[in-house]
């Protein structure tokens, strides 16, 4: 049995991912320690003995007691590290490429979830992000409480720019999931930047719902919406966590077209996508008017990720690929 020493960073978002990934290594077959990176000591490993240390980034490594012990003991443990993130983060290579160069020579392994990003970490190879579904399971369902749902930062002129559109389009329809500070700043950037009339923007104040805390209460907010909105921020080819976590909660998600959607999902059988404003309005007037076709579709998209985008699929993948 392969000993897993999973590191969880500070971040809210890398802690359920590695904490994800661990579930996944522990469905194959392998016993898994957690520990807060905040909280590793030399000891932990030597105690440990792990046959593997995954991290998210390079976040640990920036320990120097850490990063010397392991250096001087790289025979005795696999490294892998996994990128959720931009690559110019504050843990990544590209701004720290001594970090890169010495653990290079231990034969580490990096991840990185978007494919583009790949050419920016050396050595690196594509790993898409996954979900636990076990999370994302709701089974309290009792009719569509929203029309159209959007949890994120309504942040950046790409998001507020769709997102007035469909507060002109489809007025209280629209409902917003941020945390309180990310919308108020939204409402003076919409209004600095005359994206709405006063009109417009009291109707978009009353999209505003709240901040969602858990993986729960996305779930229930995702099954609770006839139409989940994904605008993708991050990475340039690649899937975010919504295309994934929507779908988890058997819910009806539309989002951006990237260009390894096709690769991961049937378009228009598990998911729908836009490539513009005006096609996004057309395809949310019609899913709106035959929900039955986007139900059909949301059922298809869990059982897409239930097969080939769970963290054991994504932990078999490494576990495979360290073991060549």
């Amino acid at each position: 049995m392969k000993k897993v020493l999973s590191i969880l960073p500070v971040s809210i978002a890398g802690v359920l991912i590695v904490k994800g990934f661990g579930s996944g290594f522990r469905s194959n077959g392998c016993y898994v320690i957690e520990k807060d990176v905040r909280d590793l000591t030399v000891s932990d490993i030597e105690n440990y003995r792990p046959d593997i240390i995954f991290g998210y980034d390079y976040s640990y490594l920036h320990n120097k007691e850490i990063s010397g012990f392991i250096l001087s003991n790289k025979d005795k443990y696999k490294l892998v590290h996994y990128f959720a993130d931009e690559p110019d983060g504050q843990y990544a290579y590209t701004n720290h490429p001594e970090i890169y160069n010495e653990f290079k020579k231990t034969g580490a392994y990096s991840f990185v979830w978007d494919r583009e990003y790949c050419s920016q970490l050396p050595d690196s190879r594509y790993l898409p992000l996954a979900v636990n579904a076990k999370a994302y399971k709701y089974t309290d369902f009792y009719g569509y409480k929203y029309g159209i749902s959007f949890v994120g930062r309504p942040l950046t002129p790409k998001r507020q720019k769709i997102l007035c559109r469909l507060v002109r389009e489809f007025k209280n329809g629209l409902k917003i999931f941020s945390y309180e500070p990310h919308f108020v700043r939204s409402i003076e950037e919409i209004k600095d930047n005359g994206l709405l009339n006063e009109e417009e923007l009291n109707i978009y104040r009353d999209c505003f719902c709240g901040y969602l805390r858990s993986e729960k209460e996305l779930a229930s907010v995702y099954r609770h919406s006839r139409i989940n909105l994904n605008i993708t921020l991050q990475g340039s080819t690649s899937l975010n966590y919504r295309v994934f976590e929507v779908p988890a909660s058997q819910a009806f998600l539309i989002t951006d077209d990237v260009s390894d959607l096709g690769e991961n999902f049937e378009i228009g059988k598990d998911l729908e996508v836009y490539k513009d404003e005006d096609e996004l309005v057309d395809k949310i007037r019609f899913y709106l008017n035959y929900p039955g076709i986007a139900e059909k579709i949301a059922y298809n998209g869990y059982s897409t990720v239930i097969k080939r985008h769970s963290y054991t699929v994504r932990a078999n993948n490494i576990l495979q690929c360290i073991k060549k």
